[in-house]
Formats: C-alpha cells, sequence, structure tokens
C-alpha cells in the first residue's frame, strides 16, 4: 500500500480533492479533439441535432406548409432521427457492439434511399 490506509483515496466523491486520471475533454471546434471518436458517438450526436434541426423545421412547415424546401428537410430529418433511433433500439435489445459501425451505414443509407423514393413518388 502507500501508507495512506484509512486516508480518501483522490478523486472520491466529497473530498474535495481532484482525480489524477485523465478526463476526456473535447473541445467543439478543435479537431484533434474529436480524432478517435467511435461510430457510437457520431450517431447519437447526429441524432441529438437532427432532434434539434427537426424542431426549428417542425415550427417552419407550420408558417407555411406549403415551401418545398421546408418539406424536404423536414422528411430528411424525420426520417433520419427515425432511424437512428431504430439503430439505438436494435443495440439496446442486445444487439452486440461490434455492430455500431454497420447499423450506422445501414440508417444513414436507408434513410437516403428513403428521402429519394419519398421525394420522386410524391404525390403532387
Amino acid at each position: 500500500m502507500s501508507g495512506r490506509e484509512g486516508h480518501p483515496r483522490d478523486g472520491e466523491p466529497g473530498t474535495g480533492r481532484r482525480s489524477s486520471s485523465p478526463v476526456l475533454v473535447r473541445g467543439l471546434v478543435d479537431p484533434a479533439g474529436w480524432r478517435g471518436a467511435g461510430p457510437g458517438l457520431w450517431a447519437w450526436l447526429v441524432q441529438r441535432v437532427a432532434a434539434v434541426l427537426l424542431l426549428l423545421a417542425v415550427g417552419l412547415h407550420l408558417r407555411n406548409p406549403f415551401v418545398r424546401y421546408v418539406q424536404a428537410v423536414l422528411l430528411a430529418l424525420v426520417l433520419l432521427h427515425g432511424l437512428l433511433g431504430v439503430r439505438s433500439i436494435l443495440l439496446d435489445m442486445g444487439l452486440p457492439v461490434r455492430f455500431h459501425r454497420v447499423l450506422l451505414a445501414a440508417a444513414l443509407g436507408v434513410a437516403a434511399i428513403a428521402f429519394l423514393v419519398v421525394w420522386w413518388w410524391r404525390w403532387y
């Protein structure tokens, strides 16, 4: 032992001491902070950004429901957010973590194909 038996260790809650272990800090604009980020982080981040943009798109759509670019953005965001949600559900149900990358690619691919099909076959 280190001779500190009975003393609180560094970093324990309530001790007021800082841990000497490294803490992951990502700068939003620093590209070096995002290197090595796995597909799970990117899927989570894209889904959260899509959710915020979806709220804005719904607001724009309610003001004027016949603006075509707002309809396209709304459709794309709904598909993206929904399919990334399905990906999350599949992982929560026990799919191995090694499928993160495949599920992310599949969600993005299916969203793109569904967008093109629906937008091409729109009824007006």
